[in-house]
């Protein structure tokens, strides 16, 4: 009993061992299936010799380097049979007759295939990657002299420590080795971007251009579903960096489309709530008689199909109106003076397909409009027949400072020559005015019947302001008094004459013919007194109108060279009458208006035409024929 007892446990023992044998070599080949060969035909692994095995094959040679633990690559000499195995490897040198090899992991993620395209991407941005590409592989790049297991050990180091500006250095090394690695620059762009950018210096720009180009080149080179979703959520985080959220979100949309990370779904959505579909501004118009609330958005709004009116409330009611363009509601119907809340609700859509995630309330209160004052119009010739006022249109004012200068008839060239000639004019064009060309003639204020918030139109007596007045142009600005404004910015003002000259000219082969007329009657003016001045301010010619209130300057004054240049032709009638017609705008060309006229009839002219333009075949067509002589 006792040696068939020893005897039985001889045999667990023999069995255990033989199990665990079993087990331990299982173990080996588990390890070894989560390795593999990757080769490079006519090529060498420089260095890191560890040692070298005679007259095996190639097979030989892999099944030795992946059994060593310390083999990381080898060189096969395919004549001499020859295997040289690496205990790391760097540059890959051409070598013809020689195979290279290096071990790879496998992570055991099934190959997804070529990366589509990404959409959102820029050219631009896909440019500067492959100039990050070329930078790290170029010659300017120094090399590393380490083998990569120990650049990547080095890297994996300095990732553990914090210190990611190293690690991405040495991750910069190891790509400029290997750069058709993608976990590799995978590594490279999640370092850069972890890395704190130096004070008073470019990095804060470079490096989330340098994480989004590596990001962009692991891209292209990824395929497994978790790495790519891996690589296109630092893409994200890269953009958001780089203040591109539009294609930052839709990086995060595709990663979360591969894997549905909880921390990646939790970086997107709080970047969609800083910078998502959402209202940006918003800004009011007040200085208008109908004030309304705009709010503008982040993403264009629908175009056409969507009704917004349903999505905004005014003080909790439906809005009299409401108008959606292009990036901008605005809520119309509203009245100065009043405080209102506006609410814009959760699910307001975006072309972009997108929609409000809340609901915004903007409480504002529209003020009244601000004081002003403008002329109504471009108009500067007043009758000089009638009673004179000019218009002014005033806001919220009781009263106008109002201001008159008077340019004389021998500055008018210059005046036409420059820039503000009926424009509106600035504190510096009124200094230039007053002190080089003309002079101030009045000043004071206009009294002004006030109503809160609407438009008031008050006339202005010139005949008041110039019971004598002399030849030349008028300038009247009016403003708030005790403005406090730029002297830049523009104030109202209205350029004027008062005459009942009205002048016509045509230029043909006998020269410039000029018609004086008056703008009350109509009638020609006979004994107007005109004078052609140049734009160097030379009096080229004068001529005075006949019966007919026509006269005529020799053609060749019109053909004067820079400073003669015909500038300003003026009329004066009397002592008080005066006009004048710029010279220098283009003129109305008549020659292919037809103004010649028929051709002059022969002895009998006939005049035919039938009832209609249009006949069937067989139909009668009736002419009718006048004839005269």
């Amino acid at each position: 009993m006792a040696m068939r007892a020893a005897r039985g446990l001889s045999i667990l023992i023999l069995l255990f061992f033989a199990w665990a044998n079993v087990l331990a070599w299982n173990g080996v080949a588990q390890a070894a299936e989560a390795r593999r060969i990757a080769t490079t035909d006519n090529s060498d692994y420089f260095g890191f010799d560890l040692r070298s095995d005679q007259n095996v094959t190639l097979d030989q040679c892999k099944t030795t380097c992946l059994g060593d633990p310390a083999c990381r690559a080898f060189t096969y000499n395919t004549k001499a049979k020859w295997c040289f195995l690496k205990s790391d490897y760097n540059q890959l040198k051409p070598f013809n007759g020689a195979v290279a090899g290096k071990v790879v992991n496998i992570d055991g993620d099934p190959d997804i295939g070529a990366p589509p395209e990404l959409t959102f991407f820029p050219n631009w941005m896909a440019d500067q990657a492959q100039q990050y590409r070329n930078r790290l592989l170029g010659p300017a790049f120094d090399k590393p002299t380490e083998g990569m297991a120990a650049l990547i050990n080095s890297a994996e180091q300095a990732v553990l420590t914090g210190n990611h500006r190293s690690a991405m250095q040495k991750y910069e090394a190891a790509v400029s080795v290997m750069p058709d690695d993608g976990q590799l620059w995978l590594n490279l762009a999640r370092e850069t971007l972890a890395v704190q950018p130096a004070a008073n210096t470019s990095e804060a720009s470079t490096l989330p251009m340098n994480s989004t180009s590596a990001a962009f080149n692991a891209y292209k080179l990824l395929r497994t579903t978790k790495t790519r979703a891996d690589v296109l959520a630092l893409l994200g985080a890269g953009l958001d960096k780089r203040d591109l959220y539009r294609p930052a979100l839709q990086a995060y949309e595709a990663s979360l489309a591969l894997v549905a990370s909880p921390a990646v779904q939790a970086d997107y959505a709080d970047l969609k709530a800083r910078k998502g579909f959402r209202v940006v501004d918003h800004s009011v118009d007040a200085d208008t008689s109908a004030p309304r609330i705009c709010a503008q958005f982040s993403e264009e709004l629908v175009k056409t199909g969507v009704d917004y009116a349903q999505f905004v409330t005014v003080d909790n009611a439906p809005p009299k109106g409401v108008e959606a363009k292009d990036k901008q509601i605005c809520v119309e119907g509203l009245e100065h003076g009043q405080h209102y809340d506006v609410t814009f609700r959760a699910g307001l859509p975006a072309a972009i397909g997108e929609v409000t995630a809340a609901p915004v309330v903007l409480s504002i209160y529209v003020q009244d409009r601000a004081p002003s004052a403008r002329f109504t119009g471009d108009s500067f010739v007043l009758p000089a027949g009638a009673r004179r006022g000019i218009p002014v249109v005033t806001v919220n004012m009781n009263a106008a400072e109002m201001k008159l200068y008077r340019i004389g008839d021998r500055s008018l060239a210059q005046l036409l020559s420059g820039y503000q000639f009926l424009h509106q004019l600035d504190g510096y064009d009124i200094s230039n005015i007053s002190e080089q060309m003309g002079a101030p003639v009045w000043q004071g204020k206009l009294d002004i019947v006030n109503d809160l918030n609407k438009e008031v139109t008050t006339s202005f007596p010139v005949d008041e302001a110039l019971p004598q007045r002399k030849p030349g142009v008028y300038v009247l600005t009016a403003q708030a008094v005790d403005a406090k404004g730029d002297d830049y910015n523009s104030m109202a003002t209205q350029w004027f004459v008062v005459s009942d000259i009205g002048l016509s000219t045509y230029t043909g082969q006998d020269g410039l013919n000029v018609f004086a007329r008056s703008l009350g009657s109509a009638k020609p003016i006979a004994g107007a007194e005109l004078t052609l001045v140049a734009r160097n301010n030379e009096v080229l010619g004068t001529a005075t109108s006949d019966a007919d209130g026509h006269a005529v300057f020799n053609p060749g004054l019109t053909r004067g060279d820079g400073g003669m240049v015909p500038a300003v032709l003026m009329a004066k009638q009397g002592d008080n009458d005066f006009v004048f017609l710029d010279m220098s705008k283009a003129g109305f060309d008549l020659s292919d208006r037809g103004v010649t006229g028929r051709a002059a009839p022969g002895a009998l002219d006939v005049y035919a035409w039938t009832e209609r333009g249009i006949y069937r075949a067989g139909e009668d067509v009736h002419v009718a024929a006048l004839a005269r002589d």
